[in-house]
């Protein structure tokens, strides 16, 4: 149906739906989850005073939180947790710490992080403690992904960019979220505005003309004769708070997805970077996936590349570098549009990946 027949029929604007306020919930719950883990990691570094109560105390609310977090009744894990305030070593935490994290119901969320990045088994306290970290991260990066975002009132951002993006603000992350529009300025989200410099980076295009050979644009119109009209540029949706955001969008014909917390604290700083899709054949998508993965290798990421289909993943570093790095990420998102479709051999892989490393962020041949 065509946009101005849509809004014919369109019904009354959606009222503030309750999600939004479960967004905000689970980022309170996981900014919680992070400085209880802080805590009890200093309580268990070499030569810091044991305080095995406290241990326990700490404990307890963690697993409190990730019930929270996870919205599960967790039975097995509740029926251990009161055993926490009747061990008298670290060893018998561990061990009932073991048992809840294995009971059937949390061990389910394991599908949550993609099959490349899974760790091994825990052994220590401490690794349950970054395996927790590492399953609330996905979680956050995840929320997107489980709503409905079309029943959600959102923010539109002007930007200047041909991307139609929306926010939804968790607290801090926007100057304010009750108008009808903000400005690119107005995102307060410090993720957010180090990727905004890089795809507001001189010299990167988000449009106009790549030099696609015919046989390139024949496909290309082929696929927007058989996609509807008003999808092809679909919202852009962010979730934004003061050092977290998940950005979500389509452009084109591929689908990207950048989710990131920034601190101080580099063990809590992460990005995740996702992109599928494209306009072109599979091997040419294949090309452009492989040269995307070619590119966050250098910069440091943790990579998986499975046909057109790239997960990157950065994590445990401090603050100006991931702040650089997403800054990068904004730079190459604007580069790879519709770069599948003149990516013609598979010598353009390296090609490219070396052209953008340089800064050749126009693919000029002679630079």
């Amino acid at each position: 149906m065509k946009n101005w027949l849509k809004h014919i029929f369109k019904t009354k604007e959606c009222q503030l739906l309750p999600w939004e306020e479960e967004f905000r919930n689970y980022y309170l719950h996981f900014q919680e989850l992070l400085r209880v883990r802080k805590k009890l990691l200093d309580l268990l570094a070499p030569g810091a005073v044991t305080n095995l109560q406290v241990i326990s105390d700490l404990c307890q609310r963690l697993l409190d939180l990730l019930n929270k977090i996870f919205d599960q009744k967790l039975g097995e894990l509740l029926k251990v947790s009161p055993l926490f305030r009747e061990a008298r070593h670290l060893a018998d935490i561990e061990n009932i710490f073991s048992k809840a994290l294995s009971a059937p119901d949390f061990s389910d969320c394991r599908h949550i992080m993609p099959e490349s990045f899974r760790r091994p088994q825990p052994q220590t306290l401490a690794d349950y403690l970054s395996l927790i970290h590492e399953l609330a991260l996905e979680e956050m990066f995840s929320l997107l992904d489980i709503y409905d975002l079309r029943k959600i009132k959102a923010v539109p951002v002007q930007t200047g960019l041909p991307i139609k993006l929306h926010v939804i603000d968790l607290g801090g992350g926007v100057c304010a979220s009750d108008v009808k529009m903000i400005g690119k300025d107005e995102i307060l989200s410090a993720p957010m505005q180090a990727m905004f410099k890089g795809m507001y980076y001189p010299g990167i295009s988000w449009s106009g003309p790549i030099g696609v050979n015919l046989k390139g644009f024949m496909v290309i119109m082929a696929q927007s004769s058989s996609r509807p009209e008003e999808d092809f540029w679909d919202k852009t949706y962010l979730l934004a708070a003061r050092d977290y955001m998940n950005f979500n969008s389509r452009l084109g014909y591929h689908y990207t997805s950048v989710a990131s917390f920034l601190s101080e604290e580099p063990l809590d700083n992460h990005i995740r970077f996702t992109l599928k899709g494209g306009a072109a054949d599979d091997i040419r998508r294949a090309r452009r996936a492989r040269f995307i993965g070619q590119v966050l290798d250098r910069m440091g990421f943790e990579v998986h590349v499975h046909k057109d289909l790239i997960e990157g993943r950065l994590t445990n570093t401090d603050r100006a570098l991931t702040e650089d790095r997403l800054d990068l990420i904004g730079r190459l998102m604007g580069c790879v549009r519709q770069r599948d479709m003149v990516m013609n051999s598979d010598a353009t892989v390296n090609w490219y990946a070396e052209a953008f490393l340089r800064g050749n962020y126009s693919f000029e041949p002679d630079q």
